[in-house]
């Protein structure tokens, strides 16, 4: 295998060095960057050759555009480009086609002033000048998205201006010729570290930040062969995670440059897969980014027309949600706090709580319940999946910690944008000590945790996101100590679903199964846990959920005046579909509490 830089037009050597032979050849190219380590690592490994194929890396430090400038000219089989770049290159009409997910973890962009600048934080920085390195990048389409998630009109709250390299971009915001610049963080640390430029926050992308692409005539011609590199990539991917040596993170450190430190945290949170598939959900919420930063000139886009079909499959994810395909929630609560003074500064949870404990039933009487019901207190390890926005978390914290010591929450969130959110209010009430965020998927997640170490594991509307019941109970199970509680508000099936309502529930909530109470029941006990309580609340939850909606529509011209109309609008579609569902009677909603037996350690 060979490395190929094409800045300097030399090829170097790269591991399997002994050449092809009678292998097909792939040429993959990619930044010199460290999300591709684990291709360094096939090749240096010998594993491409192992799976049947002969991969040359070419670099690329350019980025995504000259990347597909390569691939379009023929220089390169196969590039390893940010999503939103693909995503808009195709929908311009580019017969470029998406073939998989390499890194399905998004990337951190931070979001940098100049030194001694006047903005401290970043609502400072609506109707300011973002600097850009060039019209349709990264940092000009993150701009949007961050405009999109506080409630910014996107055209009229900000603007823009060309500066063209990093350094430039670092230049301006020192001489006041823009406000602000936003590039990935790992990069722009050295520079904050050294007091250069100041970061004053971040944003991540609400998609997978590296996505595998090719030119269709490629990828038609070279099918086989493209399997192929995705064995051994793959493989190369399993070495990266398992880091059975225990180096990685230096690795990392001295191949890229980086603080011992930086690595171990940008491995930490990294998740390189290298899989010959995308969500719909992701590539659907780059293309609405895409186009109402006016980068393209439609949103609409036949999703099954950005893959190749004979490589990749197009799965289904949560964010196809209407709550979740755009930054509804996130853009709601900062509207609400913006309307009630509290947008910025120190706060405490209580000055909160009318704002952060919308998104479940019931409110703050459903978290008195719960601890009740759990005998949570001071002391406490808490668990709670599904967090959002943080407001059950920080209640939890904030409620049951005293002299008597603090009740120490851990809040797990799949959706990255309510997880960033809901720290930062977090870390404005100063509860950062007592309630930990982290992002991704808990069945994931919940792997690395400690066996035995979570006095409750607590949620509101989220298990039936889960469809995999078996494996989230026994996960739960597993990380409760004895005698530890499951608390779960959710939903069930009170009578057979109709086939409209089973598609309803899996188009519009995401739920794509729902068991009926005692299916429920019986696959809490199968997992090991005692039933204490099964409370059926359909009825309290049929009349609250038709209470929202005429309360919405009776603020209709306040709402409107807080949120704009696409967010009020898209929030009622989905308030009013959880209402019909529970109108129609075959909906069920529950309280689920069960406890792991006392002498129980697994």
């Amino acid at each position: 295998n060979l490395l190929f830089n094409l800045d300097s037009g030399k090829m170097q050597a790269a591991g399997e060095a002994s050449g092809a032979g009678d292998l097909p050849v792939v040429r993959v190219c990619g930044v010199p960057e460290h999300f591709n380590l684990p291709w360094h690592l096939a090749i240096e490994q010998g594993l491409f050759h192992k799976h049947g194929v002969h991969v040359e890396w070419v670099e690329q430090k350019l980025g995504t555009g000259a990347m597909i400038a390569n691939a379009k000219e023929g220089a390169v089989d196969i590039i390893l480009a940010l999503t939103e770049g693909l995503v808009a290159e195709i929908a311009k009409g580019s017969d470029l086609r998406l073939v998989g997910t390499y890194v399905q973890s998004p990337l951190c962009w931070a979001i940098s002033t100049g030194s001694n600048s006047k903005f401290n934080n970043v609502e400072d920085l609506k109707g300011q000048t973002f600097g850009i390195s060039r019209p349709g990048s990264g940092s000009q389409l993150m701009a949007v998205v961050l405009a999109l998630e506080r409630g910014w009109h996107p055209q009229n709250d900000i603007k823009f201006e060309v500066k063209g390299d990093f350094k430039s971009l670092r230049d301006a915001v020192n001489d006041n010729t823009t406000a602000a610049f936003m590039w990935e963080t790992f990069t722009t640390k050295p520079f904050h570290d050294s007091g250069e430029v100041r970061r004053i926050g971040d944003i991540t992308t609400p998609w997978p930040c590296f996505l595998m692409a090719g030119m269709k005539s490629v990828l038609q011609h070279k099918h086989d062969a493209i399997q192929r590199v995705f064995a051994g990539i793959q493989e190369a991917c399993g070495i990266f995670h398992a880091n059975e040596a225990g180096d990685m993170e230096n690795q990392i450190a001295v191949r890229y440059g980086l603080k011992q430190e930086d690595a171990k945290k940008w491995y930490s949170g990294v998740k390189l897969v290298a899989i010959p598939s995308v969500t719909e959900g992701s590539l659907q919420r780059a293309l609405t980014a895409l186009y109402q930063g006016k980068i393209i000139n439609s949103g609409d886009f036949d999703l099954e027309n950005m893959i190749q079909p004979s490589l990749c499959t197009l799965e289904e994810d949560i964010k196809l949600m209407k709550l979740y395909n755009k930054p509804e929630l996130v853009r709601a609560l900062y509207n609400v706090l913006k309307d009630a003074n509290l947008l910025t500064g120190s706060i405490t949870f209580k000055d909160l709580i009318p704002f952060d404990q919308r998104h479940h039933y019931f409110g703050v009487e459903a978290l008195k319940q719960c601890i009740a019901d759990t005998n949570i207190g001071p002391n406490s390890r808490v668990l709670n999946l599904g967090s959002g926005l943080g407001g059950p978390a920080r209640y939890l914290a904030g409620t049951l910690s005293g002299p008597e010591g603090d009740c120490r929450v851990l809040a797990v969130e799949l959706q990255d944008e309510l997880h960033r959110a809901a720290a930062e209010l977090t870390q404005r009430c100063n509860l950062n000590k007592s309630v930990h965020h982290m992002a991704g998927n808990f069945l994931e997640i919940g792997q690395h945790l400690h066996p035995g170490s979570y006095h409750a594991i607590v949620s509101w509307l989220t298990v039936l996101h889960i469809a995999d019941r078996r494996e989230l109970f026994s996960l739960c199970y597993s990380l409760l100590s004895p005698g530890g509680y499951f608390y779960a508000e959710d939903f069930f099936a009170l009578h057979p679903l109709t086939v409209e309502e089973k598609h309803t529930l899996e188009r519009d909530v995401f739920c794509t199964y729902l068991p009926d109470m005692p299916t429920y029941l019986r696959q809490l006990q199968d997992a090991g846990f005692e039933i204490v309580k099964a409370e059926d609340l359909t009825e309290s939850w049929k009349e609250w959920t038709k209470e929202r909606v005429e309360k919405f529509d009776e603020n209709k011209a306040d709402l409107i005046r807080i949120h704009r109309t696409d967010t009020f609008s898209r929030l009622r579609y989905f308030y009013n579909v959880v209402k019909d569902l529970y109108q129609a009677g075959n909906l069920g909603g529950g309280r689920f509490v069960a406890r792991k037996p006392t002498g129980h350690s697994h």
